[in-house]
This record gives structure tokens, C-alpha cells and sequence, in this order.
């Protein structure tokens, strides 16, 4: 995991309830009862705002619907690059082939997609590792045993973050058509960095997230699409303020 995500994981929206629940335990055990009472009030409010409204819902439909699926795919295309975050290293690692998460149609769309654009290499850009292993070295290996010919499988890899990954594509694809998938709250941010350096891109988003009901009891899933959703939004603001984009 790499650093940005780790301090993500810690300090993002969904470990707030973690840290409010751990400072409440603190004042009461410490007899501070007024500070007590401030982060319960909090609690109570994360709880509102992220586990029981659609803020989720509200937050990432806006991030899904700006590069919607392509209706018509495009005729001409050269390449089809995937941009990794699917894969789950470790749990690869221990069984010896490519373990998927929760943003797995990437991986398979792009299966599909070469059957449309059978003139076309279908690329894995990534760089995360694990234990000598990479994402785009399970993903290869996927898309090799899934029946896909191995002089059309190509690898971008240490390019560890989304602006590093379009910088790799536009070095190994260069003025080429790149049809690009990822997941639909992420094609902002990496379509952003795609036309900061001149890659020629067509969005292909997958992985859709939103949810057709304005309020669900799935309360782990709502917060989970909170803090999905203000990644991306954080990521865009970081890159422009640090000049990427």
C-alpha cells in the first residue's frame, strides 16, 4: 500500500468513527466529561452525514456522471489501457493467481474489449508490489490464462499514482488512440491527468458505484462511498495545487 493510501486509511472519513469512539473512551475514563459530550455529538453526526443520508450517493454520482459510458464504442482505437487498483496483492501472493476486489470489472471489461478491438493491445498500468510481484504482472498473467494472446498483452508499470500512470501511457502509447477504463468515480481524476500530458484518451468507465436508492440501511457501504468519493475529490484538489494538472 502506498503512502498516500496508508495515511488515507488511517485518517480519512471512514476511520473518523474509530478515532471519535477512542477520544470519547479517553474522556470518560479521564473524567472529562464536557470533551466527552463534543465527540459524541460528532459521532452522532458522522453517523447522520455518511452511514444514513444518500452523502455518498449525492457526492459520487457527480464524480460517475461526468465521463458516462460511451453509447457507440469509438471505430478506431489503438490501444486499450487499464489503469490498475483492482488487484489484491496479498491475497494473490497466497494462492498464486490474481485475487480481485471490489473494483474488479476492470480487470474483465477489458477482456471484452479486446474481442471489440481485436487489432488492439490491451495494456495493465500500475507499479504497486508485493513480495516481488506486481498488479500489472497478476493482471497480465489473468488476462494470458484467460486466453488472451500474449504478444497483445502489455505492461506499464512503476507508475505508482494516476498522473505517473497517464505520464506512463503517453510514453509507451505515444499518438495513439487509448480507449481507457477504470472505475467511474476515478475517470475525472485520470482523465484530467491524461490531457495534462497530451495522451489522446476515450473514458470507458466501469465499476459503477452509485446506488438507484436515495436512502439504504447498507450503512458500511454508504460510508464506504463517502470515503471513496472524497479520495477522488481530495486527489483532484492535490494535483492542481501541486501543479500536475
Amino acid at each position: 500500500m502506498s503512502l498516500n493510501y496508508l495515511l488515507w486509511a488511517l485518517f480519512g472519513p471512514a476511520a473518523w468513527f474509530v478515532w471519535l469512539t477512542l477520544l470519547t473512551a479517553i474522556f470518560l475514563l479521564g473524567g472529562a466529561l464536557r470533551s466527552a459530550r463534543i465527540t459524541v455529538t460528532l459521532l452522532a453526526l458522522w453517523t447522520i452525514l455518511f452511514a444514513i443520508l444518500p452523502t455518498g450517493n449525492w457526492l459520487m454520482s457527480r464524480l460517475e456522471t461526468a465521463y458516462p459510458r460511451p453509447a457507440v464504442l469509438p471505430d478506431r482505437i489503438d490501444a486499450v489501457a487499464v489503469l490498475a487498483g483492482a488487484e489484491k496483492l496479498r491475497a494473490s501472493a497466497l494462492t498464486g493467481s490474481l485475487e480481485v476486489g471490489s473494483h474488479g470489472e476492470r480487470v474483465s471489461e477489458a477482456l471484452a474489449l479486446a474481442q471489440s478491438y481485436p487489432q488492439a493491445k490491451i495494456w495493465i498500468v500500475g507499479g504497486v508490489t508485493h513480495d516481488g510481484s506486481s498488479d500489472v504482472d497478476w493482471t497480465a498473467d489473468y488476462w494470458r490464462r484467460a486466453g488472451l494472446p500474449q504478444g497483445r498483452i502489455g505492461k506499464i508499470a512503476g507508475t505508482l499514482d494516476t498522473c505517473a500512470n497517464a505520464r506512463g501511457i503517453a510514453a509507451a502509447l505515444p499518438d495513439q488512440r487509448v480507449l481507457l477504463i477504470t472505475s467511474g468515480f476515478h475517470m475525472p481524476r485520470a482523465m484530467a491527468c491524461m490531457k495534462a500530458v497530451g495522451v489522446d484518451a476515450v473514458a470507458y468507465a466501469v465499476d459503477r458505484q452509485t446506488s438507484d436508492l436515495q436512502f439504504s440501511p447498507a450503512f458500511i457501504e454508504n460510508v464506504e462511498r463517502v470515503d471513496l468519493a472524497l479520495h477522488e475529490y481530495v486527489g483532484i484538489a492535490w494535483y492542481r495545487l501541486s501543479g500536475r494538472l
